[in-house]
């Protein structure tokens, strides 16, 4: 997503440019720059082809891969380069395998709900089995890689939709509403007989960990849980939020206040019901906190609380945090670390 806004602002700055210089004459100048907006404009294009593929279910991995050379091109100022390799990006699309059936089932409030499950390759099921929840307000389709990633270690995945997201209806709530449809999602999988019985764990990022967490928190069957970049107490998200004067930390804001229906004053128990840090006690699945130490949108600190309140408690608890990274972790070597640690996490307590 951020990769998405930095190509449209370079797209824009870009069309500004050609205006002005095509106005003092020089046209070679121009033509680049016109060049270079054609290429955005197909970036942005393909990528949106890329996520609906994945949203029906499709490996989009060799696609996604192409994408972020193109990226990479783009950001070097090789437009040409980046133009090829988008336009082996729409070779690829027709040729993609499918790998994820889309199933819906319902949730609380009359909702019908949606995600993508990916089956393993091997083996007739039940399978030991991981939820993905995605990060922020988008789809099942967005961590599709997570999920294939996962699921070639031999798991059964299940990426759901929240409700307001991808084929789910309903609005978002921000880890409320959300958390019943995650353990409506279990119960589903268990009525097809699809889990193995004690075998169940989750990963989230940033809105997915806190469900992740609250979701572990009302339900045993729940035996591991990774949780990456979530926020845990959502009055201390709040107030983080209103004293930043990050501009995304400030649209975070106005989208919380209109989930949750007030302010931390207004609606205690709103705030409250959506905060981990409030179901310590209820907490019986082991928890790895991942957290980047520069996170501006959920700050480290909602991290370590939750850490040193599940300790004393007796729960069983790791976190790890990575003193240069923000909200996720991005660097490519912490990237493969964190799927590391992720898998061995499973390994010792699904």
């Amino acid at each position: 997503m951020r990769n998405k806004r930095r190509l449209l602002a370079i797209s824009v700055v870009a069309l500004i440019a050609a205006v002005t210089l095509a106005g003092g004459g020089c046209s070679c100048s121009v033509t680049r720059i016109i060049d270079q907006a054609g290429v955005t404009v197909r970036g942005l294009a393909a990528a949106n082809e890329i996520n609906q593929k994945a949203n029906q279910g499709y490996d989009v991995r060799p696609a996604r891969a192409k994408w972020m050379e193109a990226l990479d091109a783009y950001n070097r100022g090789d437009y040409v380069r980046a133009n090829q390799l988008i336009d082996d990006i729409y070779k690829l699309l027709p040729g993609l395998e499918r790998a994820a059936e889309r199933v819906h089932y319902p949730s609380s409030g009359g909702l019908t709900v949606s995600g993508l499950l990916f089956r393993p390759t091997t083996g007739g099921g039940p399978w030991p089995t991981v939820i993905v929840n995605h990060a922020g307000f988008g789809t099942a389709g967005d961590f599709s890689d997570v999920a294939l990633l996962i699921r070639d270690r031999g798991y059964l995945v299940f990426n759901p939709d929240f409700r307001g997201s991808g084929e789910s209806q309903g609005s978002h709530e921000g880890a409320k509403g959300e958390v019943d449809d995650v353990i409506a999602a279990i119960d589903y999988l268990e009525s097809r007989g699809l889990i193995l019985d004690g075998h169940l764990a989750m990963y989230g990022q940033s809105h997915g960990a806190a469900v992740s967490v609250l979701a572990a928190a009302r339900d045993g069957r729940i035996r591991a849980v990774v949780a990456e970049a979530g926020f845990y107490d959502a009055v201390d998200l709040y107030n983080n939020a209103v004293a930043s004067t990050d501009p995304n930390v400030k649209n975070l804001l106005d989208q919380l206040v209109s989930m949750v229906g007030g302010t931390p004053e207004q609606v205690p128990q709103e705030y409250a019901v959506r905060s981990a840090i409030n179901y310590v006690d209820s907490l019986q699945a082991a928890v790895l906190l991942i957290h980047g130490e520069k996170d501006p949108l959920c700050p480290v600190g909602q991290a370590r609380r939750l850490h040193e309140a599940l300790r004393a408690a007796g729960k069983r608890v790791e976190l790890k945090i990575y003193p240069n990274e923000a909200h996720c972790v991005n660097d490519p070597a912490g990237r493969l670390e964190v799927w590391e640690l992720m898998f061995a996490w499973f390994e010792k307590y699904m």
